[in-house]
């Protein structure tokens, strides 16, 4: 990327951000799907190539479904990333509390030495750096429609899966993702106060939203007739600024985008990876070996399209939004 590094550079002048790296990745046979989400340089130089060979090859060794030169996916890299990294970080937090222990003296009691934790007892869950920025809260609840009892149930996230229609924004693919479902027929509801089945109307709402807010739109569909997955073409708006508005908190929860991971193709079994990243009010193109600069509203060409068949290929997959302003409340 010599003299595309150069160019950056140049574009940039007298505005590259002090400390700031901008390398691209070098594509080891279909690994755009790991470049796109990895963007990452602790280099001297400014601009130019890196090559993550071993990553490649630690990643393959870890999971068997990066091991071919098949088209992978971003989504699930990332899902696979972010879990890794919780379970490497927790073993090395226990690994040095284990050290510790064993160093220090006992303490000395009436009865003998201090026993820590006896068998049995529910340990603290260690909240890593991966936890304090991308964990959020969802609540489902249930109310059953006899007795009117609220069952809820909190889960954890680090994503969140959105399923999107044809000329849609960010803003609709929430709300029908914390719309109300009746359950009845078969899909009736055990109701713990009224001790039967019963019809109830169900939703998930965000209760806690996450420091950053990673949204998957599911732009892979399995299609019974077709007997395999296509690609949704749809045009989904997604904003530099964004609210969540349907939450558990007191005020709405502000969000700014500054990253993008961008599906190239027209079927979910071939196509590239390229990411936008916005970094000091510059939004930057990433394809692999080559960066560029490019304006905000070039982002916009990236939100799908309006009619179903369209020679544009290029659509938003993974959103990273972080919170700013009032509404991050950690």
């Amino acid at each position: 990327m010599g003299a595309t590094g150069s160019k950056l550079e140049k574009a940039l002048g007298d505005q590259f951000p002090e400390g700031e790296r901008y390398f691209g990745l070098e594509n080891f046979g279909n690994t755009c799907y790991c470049n796109s989400v990895l963007q990452i340089s602790s280099q001297k130089k400014k601009t130019g190539v890196i090559a993550p060979k071993r990553f490649v090859q630690r990643l393959k060794k870890q999971n068997e479904i990066f091991r071919s030169y098949m088209h992978q996916d971003a989504h699930e890299f990332l899902n696979f990333l972010l879990n890794e990294l919780v379970d490497i970080l927790e073993k090395e937090a226990h690994a040095t509390k284990s050290d510790a222990e064993s160093s220090s003296p006992p303490e000395k009691i009436s009865n003998g030495p201090k026993i820590g934790q006896t068998n049995g007892a529910q340990k603290e869950p260690l909240v890593t750096w991966v936890h304090k920025n991308f964990q959020g809260l969802l609540t489902n609840e249930t109310r059953c429609l006899r007795c009117e009892t609220v069952t809820a149930r909190d889960e954890t996230f680090l994503d969140l899966s959105l399923d999107i229609e044809q000329n849609s924004s960010i803003t609709s693919c929430l709300k029908n993702f914390s719309s109300t479902e009746t359950l009845n027929a078969e899909d009736k509801f055990f109701c713990d106060k009224c001790c039967s089945l019963q019809e109830a109307q169900k939703r998930m709402k965000i209760k806690k939203p996450p420091h950053i807010l990673v949204i998957h739109l599911k732009r892979f569909k399995y299609i019974e007739q077709l007997g395999r997955y296509k690609k949704l073409l749809y045009r989904v708006v997604f904003p530099l600024e964004l609210k969540l508005s349907n939450t558990m908190e007191d005020a709405d929860s502000e969000y700014s985008l500054f990253a993008v991971v961008v599906h190239v193709g027209s079927g979910p079994n071939h196509g590239h990876y390229v990411s936008l990243v916005k970094s000091h009010n510059h939004w930057l193109f990433f394809d692999d070996e080559n960066v560029e600069m490019i304006d905000e509203s070039v982002v916009q060409t990236f939100f799908g399209s309006a009619q179903e068949y369209s020679s544009n290929t290029d659509h938003g997959y993974i959103l990273f939004y972080e919170s700013i302003g009032t509404g991050n409340k950690s």
